[in-house]
């Protein structure tokens, strides 16, 4: 039985700064990493989405303005950024068995339900699930709910407004599947996967992306993601990139921005493959895929390596 602990809203940078002092710790000491995640949940009250913030965020990718008139509810990616902070308090907590730095980010997939208002309110549920085999290591996903501000979050049967699955991969510990082989089976276990380069035939072009050096420092100052590898390519370097790489959910809500419902009521979903460096450019995609969906691709317009693909579907979405 999963317990729900409250906890104060993590600050990022504290959190960084702890988890850059436990790897160096680690490597002093040989610490390695265990295999067995916590079957806590963490809860943490969010005062709501600050006008400053979302006027940010419009001005990052160019959108319309949330005045009531032309844009109401928050977008998804806008969701995700408020529930970061909790994501990352979990991970970096001192009973959390797998290190914070160096985790890659692989799947994001998210049900946005019921629409999110500037100034509401909310609780942000957070727990970690589902540790399985990866051929570079292991993954697990990170299941992050949205509740309303009076919901009892300790309830199975509360209402979830929004709930997003981040699927991350950590080098840190190898775990074998049932058969014994290191690589195990499926590694996306029911989430998406980005297509290899050998595998991806670039779709029909929509758009090109120029991305700027600054991007990943534009985009940590709306969602406070100030992870170093995003930064600069000094920060990278230190992290052993020989370049900054974009924020991942950058690349979502890039392919998300005017296409979402105002209303909420959908589906979505991002597979990373390479990462973008930066400056750089991404050849970009969104085509029809039946009713009410559109499929997103995102590549390099020199080597044709595909950097994203993802998917939106419109309409009523199933509940767990």
């Amino acid at each position: 039985m999963r317990t729900t602990a409250a906890i104060e809203m993590p600050r990022l940078g504290a959190v960084y700064r702890r988890a850059a002092a436990d790897a160096a710790l680690d490597r002093l000491r040989g610490r390695g990493a265990t295999a067995a995640l916590p079957e806590r949940r963490v809860v943490a009250r969010h005062p709501g989405a600050d006008r400053s913030d979302v006027e940010a965020y419009r001005r990052l990718l160019g959108g319309e303005a949330f005045d009531g008139t032309h844009r109401r509810s928050l977008p998804s990616v806008f969701v995700h950024t408020m529930g970061f902070p909790v994501q990352m308090g979990l991970l970096g907590s001192e009973d959390f068995p797998l290190p914070l730095m160096g985790m890659v980010h692989l799947h994001n997939e998210v049900d946005h339900r019921r629409p999110l208002t500037v100034d509401e309110p909310v609780q942000i549920r957070v727990g970690a699930e589902g540790l399985r085999p990866h051929r570079r290591g292991a993954q697990f996903d990170v299941v992050t709910e949205v509740l309303d501000d009076s919901a009892d979050p300790t309830s199975e049967s509360a209402e979830v407004l929004w709930r997003g699955v981040s699927t991350y991969m950590s080098r840190a510990v190898r775990l074998t599947d049932s058969e014994g082989a290191a690589d195990g089976g499926s590694e996306s276990a029911g989430r998406g996967s980005a297509p290899s380069a050998s595998d991806f035939a670039p779709p029909s072009k929509t758009a090109l992306w120029r991305l700027g050096a600054d991007v990943g420092r534009r985009y940590a100052k709306v969602s406070g993601d100030y992870n170093p590898i995003h930064l600069s390519a000094p920060t990278a370097k230190a992290l052993g990139m020989p370049r900054a790489i974009v924020h991942g959910m950058y690349s979502a809500a890039r392919m998300l921005e005017g296409r979402e419902p105002e209303e909420a009521g959908h589906r979505w979903s991002i597979s990373f493959a390479a990462p973008v460096k930066l400056p750089s450019a991404v050849v970009f995609s969104a085509r029809p895929a039946g009713p009410g969906a559109t499929e997103f691709a995102g590549w390099s317009p020199k080597s044709g390596r595909p950097h994203f693909t993802g998917r939106l579907s419109l309409g009523t979405v199933g509940t767990d």
